[in-house]
């Protein structure tokens, strides 16, 4: 269920080292990856809601942002840190766009992350921020199997190439956040991400107990394991910089 909600404020300070602030304009995120910590830390697992359908749309955040935006100073600003600020029911409310072009008219550095081609939509809101604006798209498998049961409202493997090809021809700082990392064939996507050039960020599988059950069930036990994250990093850094 979709609903709209009103927010009390659109900035909370962040604990993330890429950013000062973030901004969630949405409380749940329709996106349903399996993994996600917001399914039990932060405001989604108050409201009682399934994750992957219940999302609360907060109305009022591109309002507060006007409001809060003037005494921020020159801090970034990641979007977002607990849904996909692209996630479908962005498409009809166009929040995440509207807070882009108040951090852009502010000069207020954006870090953006998502696993959506929807992205794509605001390539001239990032190429107007220019050396302001830092875009990864998310990527955590090549196997389609893999991210129908785990990430299932996600974009494809082959979608997320083609949205780095698209911001990078136009002249957007895009790259690539391969975390966590899911059961792939790393060589694949660690060739596929080289031929791009891309800055890749890689990052292991945290919280393992919400997918524990589900890599048993499908034979991907050893995909829980340290040892597979440092396998897959291995190949990674003998084809590209891994930051």
């Amino acid at each position: 269920m979709i609903r709209e909600i009103m927010a009390s404020s659109a900035l909370t300070r962040s604990r993330i080292p890429v950013a000062s602030y973030t901004i969630n304009p949405f409380v749940g995120c329709t996106v349903g990856c399996k993994y996600c910590f917001a399914r039990f830390i932060g405001a989604f697992k108050y409201t009682g809601g399934l994750w992957g359908r219940d999302v609360g749309v907060k109305r009022n955040i591109a309002e507060l942002l006007r409001r809060e935006v003037n005494s921020l100073g020159k801090v970034k600003v990641f979007l977002s840190s607990t849904c996909d600020p692209y996630q479908h029911i962005e498409e009809k409310y166009g929040l995440t766009r509207e807070m882009l072009v108040t951090l852009i008219s502010h000069r207020i550095p954006i870090f953006a992350m998502s696993k959506s081609t929807l992205i794509r939509r605001d390539v001239d809101l990032f190429k107007l921020a220019g050396e302001e604006a830092r875009v990864l798209v998310s990527i955590t498998t090549d196997r389609e199997d893999v991210r129908k049961l785990l990430e299932p409202g996600s974009s494809s493997f082959e979608e997320r190439l083609e949205t780095i090809d698209f911001l990078r021809k136009n002249g957007v700082d895009a790259g690539a956040f391969v975390g966590p990392v899911l059961p792939m064939n790393a060589e694949r996507v660690s060739e596929e991400l080289a031929r791009r050039g891309a800055t890749v960020h890689l990052d292991a599988l945290n919280y393992i107990s919400q997918v524990r059950q589900l890599y048993l069930k499908m034979g991907w036990e050893s995909w829980l394991y340290r040892e597979k994250f440092e396998e897959v990093k291995a190949v990674f850094e003998r084809r590209l910089t891994v930051e």
